[in-house]
């Protein structure tokens, strides 16, 4: 009877001990602990990584979109002001033009570009977000399952030891379960362990992803700016692309009309050859004529700028391109530049077989005509090809002619007139095929022809 008691005696410190260690453990979830979330959260890391390059991409795509719609309407803006200008010079507004056109068509191709990794994006953050969704649907059936777990512990522990050794078929069995609860326990406290770490996990990527949401919606919102802007740009580029063509038309016509009217009056090629001649013969013939004049007004000039020197011209030129030290004599459309010309009626300078010595502003008859620049009248009448001129000449060797005007004598031989004063009127006098000023710039004492739009 005493050997059976201290067997019992054993037995229940036994128990005793095995009770403690279940206080201090609960009961596995061995099944609920998904092997794919540390998939889930690794691919979604990846996820992130690859949407931040993205992002950086479409940055760049939007900057490469802003500068190039800033190009456009650059050219645009120039496009427009030199049509909107008293006399625009249509091949530079064409260059302007097709400048415009080309950075469109890339600000197009990268909108596109950009709309469709916009696309893309959502894509992938909804995916994300539904990843970490599920993994979060994943952790609660977790913790749920854990919290059972250890409910069922808890209760196994109110049932007395000595109830739970006696119900034991056998004293290994107790051994056995109380292993099995110390083993357990460990796995238990390392899951919890897990489940936090995922936890925090899962809420760094969904901050991460919120604020990538947060950029990706910026991102299409300055899209949709510059999607905006482009459509402005683009109904202007018509605009100016319209104005353009109307120019060149109204120009082209006139240009046929004095090709006309050079053909009736010169029917032969010996004729217009004999016309050319004439032309340089009569040019010679002139400044020869009015050289003394010239020289003298040129003195004048000179003397008259040094008791009153003139403004200095603008910083960085003129709104023309050139230097700003002179303004257009006149308003109206160029109906032919300065240089070599496909025109037969110019004669010939240097390598070109027809060059036109100055830059020819049509509009209607009586258009007012202005000094380009302060000087001395140096001659006012009739010049030997029949036209109306003067020629005003100006401080270091410099002349300019105002031609074909109507025979008005609105100033006077050796007047001093300053820039922007009226001169004459415009007409078709001398050998005009129509309506026009003749408007030239000479240096070295009228030897040498120059480009007017280098002084506006």
């Amino acid at each position: 009877m005493k050997r059976g008691h201290n067997r019992l005696a054993r037995i229940l410190a036994l128990a005793l001990s095995f009770g403690f260690v279940v206080g201090q453990v609960a009961v596995p979830v061995s099944a609920v602990r998904a092997d794919t979330m540390s998939d889930r959260i690794a691919a979604a890391r990846q996820h992130q990584k690859d949407l931040q390059r993205s992002i950086e991409q479409q940055r760049q795509l939007l900057q490469g979109l802003q500068d190039d719609e800033a190009v456009a309407q650059t050219a645009l803006s120039s496009s427009s002001d030199q049509l909107d200008s008293i006399n625009a010079k249509q091949s530079d507004v064409q260059t302007e033009v097709q400048t415009a056109t080309d950075a469109l068509q890339r600000v197009q191709a990268r909108r596109d570009s950009l709309q469709a990794q916009l696309r893309q994006q959502d894509y992938t953050l909804s995916l994300l977000e539904s990843q970490i969704d599920q993994g979060t649907e994943d952790l609660e059936a977790q913790r749920e399952a854990l919290g059972a777990r250890l409910a069922d512990a808890y209760r196994s522990q109110q049932t007395t030891l000595l109830e739970q050794v006696l119900s034991s078929s056998s004293f290994t069995d107790v051994l056995s379960q109380a292993s099995a609860y110390v083993s357990l326990g460990q796995q238990d406290a390392n899951m919890a362990a897990s489940i936090a770490d995922d936890q925090a996990s899962l809420d760094s990527l969904r901050r991460v992803t919120v604020a990538t949401r947060y950029r990706t919606d910026q991102l299409r919102r300055d899209a949709e700016d510059a999607e905006a802007e482009l459509v402005t740009q683009q109904a202007k580029l018509v605009q100016v692309q319209k104005k353009l063509n109307d120019l060149a038309t109204q120009t082209q016509a006139i240009q046929d009309q004095q090709q006309a009217a050079f053909n009736r009056i010169n029917d032969s090629q010996d004729k217009i050859n004999a016309a050319l001649q004439k032309q340089l013969a009569d040019q010679a013939a002139f400044q020869k004529k009015i050289a003394g004049m010239v020289a003298w007004a040129q003195k004048q000039a000179a003397k008259r700028e040094r008791q009153n020197p003139p403004p200095p011209p603008p910083s960085g030129g003129g709104h023309g391109g050139g230097n700003g030290t002179m303004i257009w004599p006149t308003k109206g459309g160029v109906s032919q530049e300065f240089g070599c010309t496909g025109f037969v009626w110019e004669p010939p300078l240097g390598n070109c077989a027809h060059f036109h010595q100055g830059i020819d502003i049509f509009n209607a008859e009586g258009t007012p005509i202005h000094a380009a620049k302060s000087g001395v009248v140096a001659s006012v009448g009739w010049g030997l090809g029949g036209e109306f001129l003067v020629v005003i000449a100006h401080t270091g060797g410099m002349q300019t002619w105002y031609a074909h005007m109507e025979p008005i004598y609105v100033v006077r031989r050796g007047e001093y007139v300053q820039q922007g004063q009226l001169v004459g009127y415009m007409g078709h006098t001398g050998h005009a095929t129509g309506t026009h000023l003749h408007f030239a710039v000479y240096l070295n004492n009228g030897k040498t022809p120059v480009n007017p739009r280098n002084y506006f």
